[in-house]
């Protein structure tokens, strides 16, 4: 280069380098957040596509015979009623756990003592070839899903884990839930190569107030298990996870001391609706009867109620009064009315008495509860069968026709409704 060619200062081309710097790092940041508003819109449109797709069905309009608390059943003329004396009573047994149950499988040692007497009992009702419902919350399933794979456990059970055995051998697997979502521990049960069944295992639909009974109000029974308007649970741990409810089962408040304790099966609606049967709904309920024995579960509930039934009192007076032609069968038109119960286990091998200090051995309570009803199932008086089984019964062999017989007429209903008035007047 010539010696008189002129040189540029270097405060100019660093003033000038720092310049070009700056202006590509606010295009680079500038393109980072024309991009991400991209993303973000994309992501806003999905939901509302959602959205649009979850419109809120047309309000079903209700029957013209609205299930009346006290009656006993929906409001069929008297004079249409038959009473033939002979209809089975289609009896469920379920157990669940909480969500609490950390404490009771959250180690390998604790969940191998669990695993043990849900085995005996899953063989039990095997051995009794019934069909039952086990009810699980989040805990339980995410230590199976933790455990499972051990040998020692899989030899006991064929070589499967302890979901596939038991819904081989006539268990219905359904999500149970309070704090938890139902969607996201049906999404835990397929995990395992099982299948989530379609059963609301329990869920809150009253609580302490004056609306019903004097002593009760109705909750939103829907907003308690997240139910979307399209008829969907959505998970909340896991957002893939979708789940249909499509039965109802044991529905009652907090601590049990007054649940919905009616026989019979039909479409409820929401909050103070549920008496009331909705033909266009998705969701059948089957009624559990009082449920609760004191051979299988003590002489008071976890929630500290006492429990009114032996050893299938409430089941043989049902019975009793279909025998005696105190309840009706159907109607002159020829609808029959579907008759129902179920039979509350306790999740646990052992249940600890704290007013009496004995211990009740489910396994032997159950067995007890099994010999004492054999001879009404040997005579067809009831029929065995697991909720979403009774409820394909009462689609195909009692056309849908809605029944309701609530507990008021029953020999104990005082001193339970007794009971339940005291705790809501506290």
């Amino acid at each position: 280069m010539p010696e008189n060619t002129p040189q540029k200062h270097p405060i100019i081309l660093i003033v000038v380098m720092n310049i070009t710097l700056v202006c590509l790092i606010i295009g680079i940041i500038g393109g980072y957040y024309i991009l991400k508003q991209r993303d973000v819109e994309k992501a806003a449109a999905v939901p509302e596509k959602e959205r649009s797709e979850r419109q809120v069905p047309p309000r079903v309009e209700k029957t013209e015979s609205p299930a009346t608390v006290g009656g006993a059943s929906f409001d069929y003329p008297k004079e249409d009623l038959v009473y033939s004396g002979s209809a089975p009573v289609y009896v469920t047994i379920y157990s669940h756990n909480e969500d609490s149950w950390l404490s009771v499988v959250g180690s390998k040692i604790k969940y191998a003592s669990y695993r043990e007497g849900l085995l005996d009992r899953a063989n039990l009702l095997s051995d009794y070839n019934i069909e039952w419902n086990w009810q699980t919350d989040q805990p339980v399933v995410e230590a199976m899903i933790e455990y499972e794979n051990d040998e020692k456990f899989l030899s006991e059970t064929g070589g499967k884990n302890i979901l596939l055995y038991m819904s081989e051998r006539g268990a219905s697997l359904d999500p149970h839930a309070h704090k938890n979502n139902y969607a996201d521990i049906a999404y835990l049960i397929n995990q395992l190569g099982a299948t989530a069944s379609s059963v609301i295992g329990g869920t809150r639909m009253e609580d302490c107030g004056d609306e019903l009974l004097g002593f009760l109000d109705f909750i939103s029974w829907h907003d308690e298990i997240d139910l979307s308007p399209d008829g969907y649970v959505y998970g909340e741990d896991f957002p893939e996870a979708k789940w249909k409810p499509e039965i109802l089962s044991d529905p009652g408040m907090g601590r049990h001391f007054f649940d919905e304790w009616s026989s019979g099966v039909w479409r409820p609606g929401d909050e103070d609706d549920f008496y009331s049967d909705f033909p266009e709904s998705d969701i059948v309920y089957v009624g559990e009867g009082y449920p609760h024995n004191v051979v299988l579960i003590g002489e008071t509930h976890a929630g500290g109620s006492k429990i009114s039934s032996e050893n299938g009192d409430y089941i043989k007076e049902l019975v009793k009064k279909i025998a005696d032609k105190e309840l009706p069968t159907g109607t002159k038109d020829g609808e029959k009315f579907i008759y129902t119960a179920s039979v509350h286990v306790r999740d646990t091998s052992v249940v600890s008495e704290s007013t009496s200090g004995e211990d009740t051995i489910t396994l032997d309570g159950l067995k007890a509860f099994l010999e004492e009803m054999e001879p009404y199932r040997e005579r067809g008086d009831i029929v065995y069968a697991d909720f979403e089984t009774v409820a394909e019964i009462w689609k195909t062999e009692y056309d849908s026709v809605p029944y309701r017989v609530d507990l008021s007429s029953f020999s104990f209903y005082d001193e339970v409704k007794t009971q339940a008035e005291e705790y809501c007047q506290k």
